[in-house]
């Protein structure tokens, strides 16, 4: 019976040169005394070493799909990724979260970020969605608790990249993940596909609701040597904060905070001090509207009728002394009023509620925005705010209707249409 880890079982282009062999037990040797070992390689340097798999997780919405996406197209590039180099290598961003088109559009920014044509990626860059593809683990589970590797994982395999970026892991996982043994064997599986190609495997994953870096089992973190956590950095919706949270090979712990801008992810030390001026700006009135908006939806909960005329009930000077101000004074507070009621999220002397006298209290109340049905104010999108800037964020879009077979990779070359989502002939489609 065949090996099904033999290489050439997948389907593709060729296998490269560098194919993974088992090096067999290590003895040790006196030349050890005198000669240095190489140094650990990384292709990411300080965060990713080579022939090795890793996790990088975050809650939903912080942008691991933007990010997986940037950073391939980096190392593609052979460019540095938020100020750390990279060596110049193939990479493919593997997605089962969106379909060709978001891919298309995240590129367009990341392009743009990074002030390249397509054209430059060559055959180095690889992006490959399977989204509404059915069955795409990378291996499965017998009843002896062996795992088996799927066509799907020959044909990644068989990709070559140096860089793999899989999104995410509740697609390509086919066990439980609080089973340790189901999770240590995956681990495994995603440090022989980057041994492979003497490359790094990035799984993408989600973060439970307890704020956890990683769910299910210990084993997520006991058997991968490097893990990276993505967070927002602070109140401002758009900065984020990348942390080393685990590495065998380097230093653990270090951070790099960068932003959200025009689609793509760049450090402030990238963009012009205008630019990063008024970004600050907007960020400082965006944190001042967010924290009266906490303190007028506190201050309702409790039956405290505030207002917009000076006096004890005074909305700025009220919310400056509560807990849910976050620092902000009564300036900041009556700013924010204004900027407020000139975005029509609150409305003055509104019918509240009946005190114990039957009086009927009035004050400011926030207005209601896309209530479903009836809507008292247009609305594009039933599930964001007036006030979230995220909403312009083309990448974040769901798209539905996907075919439920995958589409070939889209390798990006010197073709006339490099978007040209025609299958390629002999693709790796499913």
């Amino acid at each position: 019976m065949p090996d099904p880890w033999d290489w050439d079982t997948g389907k593709g282009r060729p296998s490269p040169a560098s194919s993974f062999t088992s090096s067999g037990p290590l003895w040790p040797s006196e030349n050890w005394d005198d000669i240095p070992p190489p140094p650990i390689e990384h292709l990411l340097e300080g965060w990713l070493a080579r022939g090795s798999g890793g996790i990088m997780a975050g809650e939903g919405g912080t942008g691991k799909s933007l990010l997986g996406q940037l950073l391939c197209s980096c190392v593609a590039l052979g460019r540095p990724f938020l100020g750390y180099e990279t060596q110049c290598a193939p990479a493919a961003y593997i997605t089962c979260e969106d379909d060709q088109h978001v891919l298309r559009i995240r590129q367009v920014a990341i392009n743009q970020a990074l002030g390249v044509k397509m054209a430059d990626y060559g055959e180095f860059l690889t992006l490959w969605s399977l989204k509404g593809r059915i069955g795409n683990e990378l291996g499965v589970f017998d009843e002896t608790g062996r795992i088996e590797p799927t066509d799907l994982f020959h044909e990644i395999s068989n990709l070559g990249s140096e860089l793999t970026c899989l999104d995410n892991a509740s697609h390509f996982f086919p066990g439980n993940e609080n089973v340790r043994h189901e999770v240590a064997t995956f681990c495994n599986m995603l440090d022989r596909l980057a041994m492979r190609n003497n490359g790094v495997v990035l799984l993408l994953a989600h973060t439970p609701k307890n704020g956890a870096e990683y769910s299910g089992s210990t084993g997520w973190d006991a058997h991968v040597r490097q893990r990276l956590y993505l967070s927002h950095a602070n109140q401002d919706q758009d900065t984020r904060t990348l942390t080393r949270s685990k590495s065998n090979y380097s230093r653990r712990g270090e951070t790099v905070t960068f932003r959200w801008y025009q689609g793509a992810f760049v450090r402030d030390a990238d963009l012009p001090p205008e630019t990063l001026k008024d970004l600050a700006t907007t960020a400082k009135a965006s944190a001042e509207n967010a924290a009266f908006m906490r303190c007028l939806t506190v201050a309702t909960e409790q039956s405290r009728a505030v207002s917009h005329n000076p006096g004890s009930n005074y909305a700025p000077k009220v919310f400056a002394a509560m807990p849910e101000s976050k620092g902000f004074n009564q300036d900041e507070f009556k700013s924010a009023m204004e900027r407020l009621l000139s975005l029509g999220s609150i409305t003055l002397d509104q019918p509240l509620w009946r005190g114990p006298n039957r009086v009927m209290k009035q004050g400011i109340k926030a207005t209601e925005i896309c209530t479903d049905p009836p809507a008292q104010t247009p609305c594009t999108d039933l599930h964001e705010t007036r006030g979230n800037a995220a909403r312009f964020n083309p990448p974040y879009t769901t798209y539905n209707g996907a075919a439920l077979e995958a589409a070939a990779p889209i390798h990006f070359d010197d073709d006339p249409d490099p978007f040209d989502l025609t299958p390629m002939s002999g693709g790796l489609g499913a």
